[in-house]
C-alpha cells in the first residue's frame, strides 16, 4: 500500500502547479503521443511486411516464368540439334546431289512427316526448316514457301542462340529463331554444312504466357532485351511499360532483382528476372498504392478515431478541472512541505468528499514512506561500506608502487621490452579492475585478468610459472568480476614470494554434475590443515581483521549471487606442495542481483 500511495502522491504533486487543465491536456498529448508513434511503427512494418511478401511472390512468379520459358527453349533448340544428325535428313541432302526424283519424293516425304511430328510434339506454335546449302533447297512446316536466301542465311546463322526476328508485314507471325547446323566457325562457309535447322517460335506464344502471368495480378509483365525490343501482354499499358523500361537500364542489372520507382506520380514495385536462353529480362511491375490501399484506409480511420479520442479527453479534463481542482489546491501545501523533505507533515483537514479518504491515506503513506526511508539511508550505508572493502580488496597500492619501480628501473637500463609489457599488462589490469558499471564478466575476461596479473609478477620476479587448464566450453560462463584474481594474488604473495626458488601457479577448470568448480593450486609454501580449517570456518563469519577482505569477499558474494550450496573451499593441494582453492557455484543458477550488488 505505501509503494502505490507514494505513487499515487507524486503524480498528484507534479499536475498541480498553476493550471491543471492545462497540465491533464498535456498529459492526454503526452499519452496520445506514444499510441500514434507504436501505430506509425506498426503501420510502417505492415507496409513494409506486404511489399516484403509482394516481393517474394513476384519474384518467385517470375522465376517459375523463367524456367517455364527456358525449359521450352532449350527443348525446342535440342530438337534442332537433333535434327541436324538424323539419318533421314542426312539422307534426303544425298538423295538431292544425285538427282534421281523418286527416291527424292519418298524421302521428302518421310522428312516431312518427321519434321511435321516435331513441331506438333510441342505446346508452343514452332516451325522447322531445313536449308540445304549443297543443293540451295529448303524443307519447312511452314504453310508458306521458305525461298533459300544465301545472303540472309549466311547472316542469321552465325548468330548464336535465339535471336528475335520481326515480320513487318505480319507481326502475328513474328518470331525467335534458333539455328544448328551452321559453320563452326566465324570463318567457316556456308557449303561447309550438309544441313541448316531453322527451329522458330512465334512470339504469340510469350505473348500467351505473359497473359497467364497477369491473370488474377495488379501486374503488367513484359519481356525486354538489351536492344529494347519488347514482348507485350495482350492488355498491356504501353507508355507506362516504357517508362519501367527506361527505369530498368538505369540501375545496375543482375541475374534477378527488385527496386522501386515512381512514374507519373505513382510508385511502382519492379520485379526482374534474366532469361539465359533468350537473353531477355522478364519484367513485372505493380502499383504499390492499389495494394496498399487497405492499410491507408485502416491507417486514416484510425487517426480519425484519434481525433475523436483526443476531442473527449479534453473535454473530460475540463470536468475534472472544475469539480476536483480546488479540493487539490488544499493539499498543495502539505504535499510540498512532503516533497522538500518533510516527512513528519501530516494533514489535519477535511474536505467532506472522497477527499478525505485521501486524507487518510496519506496520512498512513507519510507514516510509512518516513520508516522507509529511514531503512533505506541504514541499508544504503551499509551497501556502501561494503563497496568501499570491495574495493581496498581489489587495489593493492604495494603493489602498483612495485610495477612502477619496476617500469623505471627497466627504463633507466635501456629495457624497453620489459617496459612495454609491463605497461600493457598494467593498463589492461587496472582498467579492468577499476571498471565498476557492469558486475558481470565471463570467464574468458576473468583469465585474460589473471594472465596481465601474472606476467607483471613474471616480468617482476622471473621465478615463476603458471598454467591455465581451462576447456573452451567454459569460457562463456557469466560470472562476477574479480573472483579468480584475488584467489591468485594471495598465492603469489603468501605462497610463491617467501618460497626460495622457482614456482607454478595452476588454474583449472571442470563441470562436474550440475555444479562449475574452478581450482588455483599453487606449489609455494603452504598452511597447516588447522590454520586450513580456522580459515574455512572464518569465511562464514563476519569480517574481521584475521581473515582476508578478499577470500571472505568471494565466498560471501558467491553465496549471495548463487546461493548456499555455492562458495569457496580451501585445501592442500593434490598435485603441489603448496595450496588449493576452489571456488564451485551451481550451473544455471538464478541469482538475485539487488541481493548481490547487481545495478
Amino acid at each position: 500500500m505505501g509503494p502505490l500511495n507514494l505513487v499515487c502522491a507524486k503524480g498528484i504533486l507534479m499536475i498541480i502547479k498553476k493550471n491543471i487543465f492545462t497540465k491533464l491536456n498535456a498529459v492526454i498529448f503526452i499519452f496520445l503521443i506514444p499510441i500514434l508513434l507504436l501505430y506509425g511503427l506498426s503501420n510502417q512494418v505492415s507496409v513494409q511486411v506486404v511489399e516484403g511478401l509482394l516481393q517474394k511472390e513476384k519474384s518467385n512468379q517470375l522465376e517459375f516464368f523463367r524456367k517455364q520459358l527456358d525449359a521450352t527453349a532449350l527443348s525446342l533448340a535440342m530438337n534442332a540439334i537433333t535434327l541436324t544428325r538424323d539419318t533421314t535428313v542426312l539422307g534426303m541432302e544425298r538423295v538431292m546431289l544425285t538427282g534421281i526424283e523418286q527416291q527424292l519424293n519418298q524421302i521428302e516425304s518421310n522428312v516431312q512427316e518427321k519434321l511435321t511430328l516435331q513441331s506438333s510434339a510441342n505446346s508452343w506454335y514452332n516451325d522447322i526448316t531445313l536449308y540445304f546449302p549443297s543443293v540451295q533447297r529448303t524443307l519447312s512446316t511452314s504453310f508458306r514457301q521458305v525461298p533459300y536466301d544465301e545472303r540472309k542465311l549466311d547472316k542469321s546463322v552465325r548468330s548464336p542462340g535465339w535471336s528475335y526476328r520481326p515480320d513487318p508485314d505480319r507481326p502475328d507471325t513474328s518470331s525467335f529463331v534458333y539455328y544448328a547446323g551452321g559453320p563452326i566457325n566465324e570463318n567457316g562457309k556456308l557449303d561447309q554444312s550438309l544441313v541448316i535447322v531453322e527451329m522458330a517460335f512465334y512470339e504469340s506464344n510469350v505473348t500467351s504466357l505473359l497473359d497467364q502471368l497477369k491473370t488474377g495480378s495488379k501486374g503488367d509483365p513484359f519481356m525486354v532485351d538489351r536492344q529494347n525490343h519488347l514482348s507485350y501482354n495482350r492488355s498491356s499499358d504501353k507508355q507506362t511499360t516504357s517508362a519501367v523500361v527506361d527505369a530498368l537500364f538505369q540501375k545496375t542489372l543482375e541475374e534477378k532483382g527488385d527496386f522501386v520507382t515512381e512514374i507519373g506520380k505513382k510508385t511502382y514495385l519492379v520485379n526482374y528476372v534474366y532469361s539465359q536462353a533468350l537473353g531477355y529480362y522478364v519484367v513485372d511491375y505493380t502499383p504499390l498504392e492499389q495494394i496498399l490501399s487497405p492499410i491507408t484506409k485502416i491507417r486514416n480511420l484510425f487517426y480519425g478515431f484519434i481525433i475523436l479520442l483526443l476531442a473527449v479527453g479534453i473535454m473530460a479534463s475540463f470536468l475534472l478541472y472544475k469539480h476536483v481542482q480546488a479540493p487539490l489546491h488544499a493539499l498543495t501545501g502539505v504535499l510540498k512541505r512532503f516533497q522538500n523533505g518533510d516527512f513528519s507533515v501530516r494533514l489535519h483537514r477535511w474536505f467532506h468528499s472522497e477527499f478525505d479518504f485521501v486524507v487518510v491515506r496519506f496520512n498512513d503513506m507519510a507514516g510509512q514512506i518516513q520508516h522507509l526511508i529511514e531503512n533505506v539511508y541504514e541499508e544504503k550505508n551499509r551497501s556502501r561500506m561494503a563497496t568501499l572493502k570491495q574495493l581496498q580488496a581489489q587495489i593493492n597500492p604495494h603493489f602498483l608502487y612495485n610495477c612502477l619501480n619496476f617500469i623505471i628501473s627497466s627504463a633507466n637500463l635501456g629495457r624497453n621490452e620489459s617496459v612495454i609489457a609491463m605497461a600493457y599488462n598494467l593498463s589492461d589490469y587496472y582498467r579492468y579492475i577499476t571498471r565498476l558499471d557492469d558486475p558481470n564478466t565471463c570467464l574468458r575476461d576473468e583469465l585474460k585478468l589473471v594472465k596481465n596479473y601474472l606476467e607483471i609478477h613474471m616480468l617482476r620476479l622471473q621465478r615463476i610459472q603458471y598454467e591455465i587448464n581451462v576447456p573452451e566450453e567454459m569460457m562463456g560462463i557469466r560470472m562476477p568480476r574479480l573472483l579468480i584474481q584475488p584467489i591468485v594474488e594471495n598465492a603469489i604473495v603468501h605462497g610463491l614470494e617467501p618460497k626460495m626458488g622457482g614456482g607454478t601457479l595452476v588454474i583449472s577448470g571442470e563441470i562436474i554434475g550440475e555444479y562449475i568448480r574452478i581450482t588455483i593450486e599453487d606449489s609455494g609454501v603452504g598452511i597447516s590443515s588447522d590454520r586450513q580449517q580456522q580459515l574455512m570456518e572464518q569465511l562464514n563469519q563476519p569480517m574481521d581483521e584475521t581473515v582476508g577482505y578478499g577470500l571472505w569477499n568471494i565466498h560471501q558474494r558467491l553465496k549471495y549471487w548463487y546461493g548456499e550450496t555455492s562458495g569457496l573451499e580451501i585445501t592442500s593441494s593434490s598435485t603441489q606442495s603448496g595450496l588449493c582453492v576452489t571456488i564451485y557455484w551451481k550451473e544455471g543458477y538464478d541469482h538475485d542481483s539487488i541481493t548481490a550488488g547487481g545495478r
